[in-house]
């Protein structure tokens, strides 16, 4: 030890013994009491961390036990969105079959029924003479247009309602998704943080956790929304059964209505060929039985001729005999009874003669009356030919292309 300047130390400088034994008791108390105190805070520090392990323990048992009842929840909540979702697609499934069997309807009924009718129309305009008549049939073709005319403003105002009620479905489809999608991504959120430990995390994440923003809306209000949605969509549902009740009962009774009529028009086209073919076969029998009547006519004028030629000579016998006696002489010359009575019989002759001739006259007429009926009735044959032929083919082949029972 370097005491260089010990002869420096004063006196005062020293200690006594006492203070000296004093000195050495205080350290052994002062480091005594930190020993206790290091003991204690050993102690504290055991229990602490003892006490921090039970509760990460505890922490991580409620909240494991908490994250599978969220998923549960949240998966039993996805369960019924998917039902509500397919529910709510199926009634637009079967709402877009109705749009689509309307549209059809309007179709068939404006592209082809209108089409055929006016067609039919067309060609009974070419009907001829006295057959272009306003009868049973035609009133049956402006009823069954009008009432298409009808029908089709019904099929309108139907498919509007269908996509009415097709874009509210959509709407409540969307909402679903929406929320279904949102409860997926919680549900890999959830699974993701269950494959989390203190091990596979990095520390450098604490300099991130002041970013964290505490969530806003309360859990009754989350859960309140989805079972809004559910009920919403399953209102929508319920109201919709009766819509599509609706839309049957409308195209049953629509179809219904168009079937009727289109019955009545061929009921009408049937009962009018029918007309027809039993006129034609009147005619026809009229017109064999008139040339018929002109032939024995015809018979009847060339027996009156042979009369006349008959009674000719007859009379150019009586007249010889007449003009022979003119060239008695004398006395002889007299108005005998011979004389009345070739007399008498030239004028019967004559009388008779002139009758033949007349009746020839007048069965000349007749025959050319019967002629002229055998040619009217020709033409009215030709017209009732083209008649039926347009009622019963051409607006028959028309027809065929109406088929209301299609939709």
């Amino acid at each position: 030890m370097n005491c260089k300047n010990d002869h420096k130390v004063k006196s005062s400088d020293y200690h006594t013994p006492a203070e000296w034994q004093h000195k050495g008791e205080l350290e052994i108390m002062a480091s005594e009491e930190q020993q206790e105190l290091a003991q204690r805070l050993t102690l504290e520090a055991d229990r602490l961390v003892d006490q921090a392990k039970d509760a990460v323990v505890k922490n991580k048992l409620e909240i494991d036990h908490q994250s599978k009842v969220k998923v549960k929840d949240i998966e039993y909540k996805c369960r019924e969105l998917e039902k509500q979702k397919d529910g709510v697609n199926e009634e637009i499934r079967l709402l877009l079959g109705y749009q689509t069997r309307i549209e059809n309807a309007k179709k068939l009924l404006v592209g082809e029924a209108l089409d055929a009718i006016d067609q039919c129309f067309k060609l009974r305009n070419c009907r001829q003479g006295i057959d272009l008549v306003f009868d049973d049939v035609e009133k049956e073709l402006l009823k069954e247009r009008e009432l298409i005319k009808v029908v089709n403003s019904q099929l309108e105002d139907l498919v509007e309602k269908v996509k009415v009620q097709i874009r509210k479905l959509r709407e409540f489809v969307y909402n679903l998704a929406q929320d279904l999608h949102y409860k997926e991504n919680t549900l890999k959120i959830e699974e993701c943080n269950e494959k989390l430990n203190e091990n596979s995390i990095e520390l450098s994440v604490l300099n991130e956790k002041n970013i964290i923003k505490p969530a806003e809306i309360s859990f009754r209000k989350w859960d309140q929304f989805t079972t809004d949605i559910i009920l919403a969509a399953s209102k929508v549902l319920i109201d919709g059964r009766p819509i599509r009740a609706y839309f049957d009962k409308c195209l049953s009774k629509i179809i219904k209505d168009l079937v009727c009529q289109s019955d009545e028009v061929e009921q009408a086209f049937k009962s009018r060929v029918q007309e027809y073919l039993a006129v034609i076969e009147k005619l026809s029998k009229q017109k064999d039985e008139t040339i018929k009547n002109a032939e024995e006519v015809q018979g009847t004028i060339e027996k009156l001729r042979d009369a006349v030629d008959d009674k000719q000579a007859y009379i150019a016998l009586v007249h010889t005999r007449l003009l022979n006696r003119t060239r008695r002489e004398g006395i002889e010359l007299c108005r005998d009874e011979l004389e009345v009575k070739l007399n008498e019989e030239m004028a019967e002759l004559e009388h008779n003669v002139q009758s033949l001739q007349k009746m020839i006259v007048d069965t000349i007429v007749c025959q050319r009356r019967l002629r002229q009926s055998s040619a009217r009735i020709d033409v009215q044959l030709s017209y009732k030919r083209n008649t039926l032929r347009i009622d019963d083919e051409l607006c028959g082949a028309q027809r065929n292309r109406i088929n209301y029972r299609a939709f």
